[in-house]
């Protein structure tokens, strides 16, 4: 069995700080939306590398942060102030 990294970029900090402030996205139509949004905060391709790379789970249409992306969404906090 391989292994693949998957590397953090900016746009998957932002996902990880808002399902972080939200406890959970959403997957509709193209994206994963934060509870209240009609804004997609991230692809849903991006959200399949977070899930591939350990940061998020998936439980049906909802995505959730694991201890590993919870941390990830804490130091994009400090690091990337609201875009």
């Amino acid at each position: 069995m391989t292994s693949t990294t998957v590397v953090l970029i900016p746009g998957m900090l932002k996902a990880l700080r808002l399902v972080r402030v939200y406890g959970f996205m959403v997957e509709r139509r193209d994206g994963l939306y934060y509870p209240g949004s009609n804004q997609p905060a991230c692809s849903k391709a991006l959200a399949e590398k977070m899930v591939e790379g350990g940061w998020l789970v998936k439980h049906g249409e909802r995505y959730q942060p694991t201890e590993k992306g919870w941390h990830a969404g804490e130091a994009g906090s400090r690091s990337l102030r609201w875009l």
